[in-house]
Parts: C-alpha cells; sequence; structure tokens
C-alpha cells in the first residue's frame, strides 16, 4: 500500500476532536503545538492538513484520555462539524440522500481515503477504507472515530431507533472490540476486509429529516482548493508547504518523509525524478510568499523579513534578490523605499 504522493485531508477531519478538547478544558494552542500544528489552520476547515498528523493527532489523545475517545468525542451532529463534507448532510432530506452526496464528494475531503455506499436488501452498508499503512491500534482508534462520524449522519436530530444494524472495523490488538459495542447500541465485529463497515436499515435511512433543509451551493461539493494537488508528490507537497512554513522554521526531510509515509531515500529519489528536491520546493514557496507580501502592502521590509523568519534585513534582501534578480524595494507597490 504503497503511496506516490503526499497523503492529505481537509482540516476538518479534526474539528470534532478539537471541539472536545476545547469543552474539555484543554488549551488547544497548546494541543495543536504538539501535533505540529499552527493554531490559526482552525479557521479554515477546508484546508489540506498531512493525513499522517491528524491520525497521530487522535491517536495521541487516545493514549492520554482512553482508547474509546474516537467515539467519545463526536456529538449526534458531530458530521456537521467536517467543513463541506456536513453542509452536504445539512443539504439533504434523509440520510440516504446524505450518503449520497458524500460518498460522490468524498473525493475531494482526502486523497487516500475511500468512502462508498451500497444499497442491499433491506438498507445499505457505508464503508470507508484507508490508502496507506497503519498499524492494528492506529486502525481501532481511527475507524471508530470514522464510524461514529458515519452514525451521526443518522442521529443528528436525536431521533430514537436509529442504531446501526451492524459495524464492522479492526479490533485493538490487545483489546478487541468490547470496549465500542455500548458507543453503537449493535454488534460491533472484527473487518475481514481492513475496511469500516456500518450497516443502516431502510427504515433509518429513509426516514426524513425534520431540520429545515439547507440549499446546497454546487461548488460546494469539491470543497475550496485542491486535495490532491497536480498528481505529483511535489504538488502535494506543495499543497501543505505554507501550513508547514506558517509553524515556525522549515520542514525537515525526515519530516516530510513520515507524513509521505516513505523513507527519506525513497522521497529524495522521487523527487528528483521529478526534477526538483525538497529544497528547492521550499525556496520557491518562500519566494512567492515574500513577493506576495511586498507586492501587496506598504509594511516595511523589515517586517517583511521578521514575518518570513529572517533574522536581519540584510539576509532578507539577498534572498529576494536571489530569488527575483531585484532588491525588496523594488518589489513594492506604491512606495520606493522601506
Amino acid at each position: 500500500m504503497a503511496t506516490t504522493t503526499l497523503p492529505l485531508v481537509r482540516a476538518s477531519a479534526a474539528f470534532p476532536l478539537m471541539i472536545w478538547l476545547r469543552d474539555n478544558g484543554h488549551p488547544l494552542d497548546c494541543v495543536l503545538q504538539d501535533a505540529g500544528l499552527p493554531s490559526a489552520f482552525v479557521a479554515d476547515p477546508d484546508q489540506p492538513i498531512p493525513l499522517r498528523t491528524a491520525i497521530e493527532f487522535l491517536h495521541s489523545v487516545a493514549r492520554a484520555e482512553g482508547l474509546d475517545i474516537g467515539c467519545r468525542v463526536v456529538t449526534p451532529d458531530g458530521i456537521d462539524q467536517l467543513g463541506f463534507i456536513g453542509v452536504l448532510v445539512r443539504a439533504s432530506q434523509t440520510p440516504r440522500e446524505a450518503f449520497q452526496l458524500v460518498t460522490r464528494a468524498f473525493f475531494h475531503h482526502g486523497s487516500h481515503g475511500m468512502l462508498t455506499f451500497t444499497p442491499h436488501a433491506g438498507g445499505a452498508t457505508v464503508r470507508h477504507v484507508f490508502r496507506v499503512p497503519l498499524d492494528a491500534e492506529a486502525l481501532f482508534v481511527t475507524q471508530q472515530f470514522i464510524t461514529a462520524l458515519i452514525v451521526s449522519v443518522v442521529t443528528r436530530e436525536g431521533q430514537d431507533g436509529s442504531a446501526p444494524e451492524h459495524v464492522e472495523l479492526t479490533p485493538h490488538p490487545v483489546l478487541g472490540l468490547s470496549l465500542l459495542e455500548p458507543h453503537f447500541g449493535c454488534p460491533v465485529c472484527p473487518t475481514l476486509t481492513g475496511a469500516v463497515a456500518v450497516t443502516f436499515s431502510d427504515q433509518v435511512l429513509d426516514r426524513p429529516f425534520s431540520q429545515r433543509r439547507v440549499p446546497l451551493d454546487q461548488q460546494v461539493t469539491e470543497g475550496s482548493g485542491a486535495i490532491r494537488g497536480d498528481g505529483t508528490l511535489a504538488g502535494s507537497i506543495r499543497t501543505i508547504l505554507p501550513l508547514l512554513l506558517a509553524r515556525g522554521g522549515e520542514p525537515t526531510l525526515a519530516e516530510v518523509a513520515h507524513f509521505a509515509f516513505m523513507s527519506t531515500r525513497t522521497l529524495q529519489r522521487r523527487l528528483t525524478a521529478e526534477g526538483t528536491s525538497l529544497s528547492r520546493l521550499i525556496g520557491q514557496e518562500r519566494s512567492a510568499r515574500a513577493v506576495a507580501l511586498l507586492t501587496a502592502s506598504t509594511t516595511r521590509v523589515q517586517e517583511v523579513a521578521a514575518e518570513m523568519g529572517y533574522g536581519s534585513g540584510a539576509s532578507f534582501t539577498r534572498a529576494v534578490r536571489r530569488w527575483t534578480s531585484a532588491p525588496p524595494t523594488r518589489l513594492r507597490k506604491g512606495t520606493t523605499g522601506d
């Protein structure tokens, strides 16, 4: 299950967890910093983040708060917290329509996960599978979270009799699945395929939502911005470089390789085959950011240099000259000096 691009997911995938942490008195800024995420990213639920970061974020909280945390953080309306996925659910008349809309749009939610909705006699099954290598404990924690979100589509209005008929997911390597049955109110069995499978009856799927339907903008089905880049490894790295650079400092080769589920040697080799390198990609992103800051405002060059992480105006000026063959002052709009 080797990856060819860096696996990404929308930031909204972590929102139910962050809301739970905030509501339970955890200092969210510190928790996000420990997870390698800048606190500012919460302002944009559709922003892509490394899938590995989201999974490890949930797993770290599970180790501290209990291995069934993936179930406990999801409220009955948890699906509404998932950015444009929540918008699709709110635009639906029934759970069946919601699942049909979400599965068609899920391609735009994450680059290495697949969601399907399969009708059968008496009901239908929703399945989710990751296309990345994860150990059994990480799958146990992550798949219960995904299962709870799937179930929240039918429980979001607090109606009785909305439990699934059957759930399949990866057991914990030591504890099995005994922790989870009380959360789902139905039999929970080991998956034979590695995928989450949640089965609902037709009665549950076709029960109309009582809340007023929200009109759907056609563009919302794709979120905001591409989640798969241009299909290259370099393109997928470019997608998250602004986020990684916003933390301060530069991402290392080892860090990016970890996000990509690759060794550093494999990452280097594949980038070389695409005619680039991580340092070149970082330089291009810094160049684009610096030019944007210099041309879009009249902020002093010294302040732009500080925002870009340069210790002195002189080092920033040399970098700008290297990128653009011009000094920062020449790039200003409406000013000729700093």
